[in-house]
């Protein structure tokens, strides 16, 4: 029989046995499917079948193969998933992590690419020689916009009401190309780092392990944590919007990295879900030590922000996603600390603004402050005819925000009038207050 059709053969008797939920039977096709293909993903499984058997020695065994595969492929999470899963059934080999360094694949996954260096989390800085009349601030020096491709933006999947997928006592068999993985937030974060750094973060991290329904992330509850997918499948669930589905090599609960207070959203697991947590204690710890790593997660989180809101937002959503890419690249992605006035009432405003992320207030002729809600754009009445801001706009927590500087707006108006149209009609609007408090 030929190598392709027994591989075939295989597979098809180890999907059986998830069905049925045998995993004496899933032993036997993965051992073959690991001699045949040597895939870390069958030395993995082979692990996961093993480990419900109840035989660790075995399961030890198969998890460190699976490792060392994944290691040489530079999939880091994964490897270091792996290797947390040793630990656990063995606790005199808890030394694996230190053996795990990012290595080049020893065949490319893809052409490499060259990419910009990511932006730097640049801070809001209100500029000295702003007039007495007007709110201004900086222009960020260099690059600071957020690298985005097509294909981010055309693989965030909205889910309408469904029910939930059948339950799943192991991960799903359907599995990402190797291309695909190499793409994935959570293994760009991760193989992009130093080997200092990423040693840092991994140890940082620790295993665990969800059953489909669990609740990963609670809607207000203390965002303590971030979450790397190794297996399975999540849905994100945000008041007022369509829930998100998330999987292998996205990254939840990156929202921890401002200091918000509470979580945005409830995240439930749809299948069986394997994940890296990495607490906030311990990522401020990590960025103190490794700069690099803060910049990589800014990136993460900013980059998350700006697709959603491409979704999401008037803005964008009347453009083809080729488009949205476009209109995107002419904003600055801006940190803006606590405090930060970024709208005054009854002066003129220096940009066009986006909030992304945080707790931003408006406070209109009452005085009463009101949060206001994600996606609102706000000072374009300045740029379309000079109007001062009638209401006062406030960072109360650290937030995440686009900003189209006056001496871009005239790039945005020519080129995308759409976008021009939609700001037109609601230069003069009330800001809308956030549903997050509801």
């Amino acid at each position: 029989m030929a190598k392709e059709s027994r591989v075939d053969e295989l597979r098809a008797m180890w999907e059986r046995a998830l069905e049925r939920d045998k995993p004496g039977d899933a032993v036997k096709a993965l051992v073959e499917l690991e001699q045949l293909e040597g895939d870390p993903l069958w030395s993995h499984r082979l692990g996961e079948a093993y480990r419900r058997l109840g035989k660790k020695s075995e399961a030890e065994e198969a998890f460190v193969r699976a490792m060392e595969k994944y290691v040489d492929k530079g999939f880091m999470p994964r490897a270091i998933a792996m290797a947390k899963l040793v630990e656990t059934l063995n606790p005199a080999r808890g030394n694996l992590l230190a053996s795990i360094a990012p290595a080049p694949p020893k065949k490319p996954v893809a052409p490499p690419v060259l990419r910009p260096p990511p932006p730097k989390p640049v801070m809001l800085e209100r500029a000295k020689d702003a007039s007495v009349d007007e709110v201004r601030f900086v222009d960020a020096p260099g690059r600071s916009s957020i690298e985005i491709v097509l294909e981010d933006v055309s693989e965030v999947v909205f889910l309408e009401e469904e029910s939930m997928p059948p339950t799943q006592s192991l991960p799903v068999p359907s599995e990402p190309s190797i291309d695909r993985l190499a793409t994935m937030a959570a293994f760009r974060l991760f193989a992009g780092l130093s080997r200092d750094a990423l040693l840092e973060l991994s140890a940082a991290a620790e295993l665990v392990e969800f059953v489909p329904s669990a609740m990963v992330i609670v809607r207000d509850e203390p965002a303590y944590a971030l979450y790397a997918i190794v297996d399975g499948a999540v849905r994100v669930i945000v008041r007022g919007s369509a829930d998100v589905r998330l999987g292998t090599g996205d990254v939840v609960g990156e929202g921890c990295l401002l200091d918000e207070g509470v979580r945005q959203a409830d995240v439930k697991a749809e299948t069986g879900v394997m994940a890296l947590r990495i607490g906030k204690p311990a990522l401020d710890a990590a960025t103190k030590k490794h700069a690099e790593i803060g910049d990589a997660l800014f990136e993460l989180l900013a980059r998350r922000l700006l697709m959603n809101l491409m979704h999401t937002s008037p803005l964008f959503t009347v453009f083809e996603p080729k488009v949205r890419l476009e209109l995107a690249q002419l904003f600055e992605v801006r940190r803006a600390e606590p405090g930060t006035v970024l709208a005054q009432r009854g002066m003129r405003s220096d940009g066009l603004y986006v909030i992304l992320a945080g707790n931003v207030t408006a406070a209109g002729e009452g005085g009463a402050e009101t949060r206001i809600a994600r996606g609102t754009a706000f000072g374009h009445a300045s740029l379309l005819g000079g109007v001062p801001a009638l209401e006062t706009v406030r960072v109360k927590s650290e937030a995440v925000l686009l900003r189209l500087p006056a001496t871009a707006f005239a790039s945005l108006a020519a080129l995308y009038p759409p976008a021009l149209a939609h700001l037109s009609e609601t230069a003069n609007d009330s800001l809308p207050p956030s549903r997050l408090l509801e």
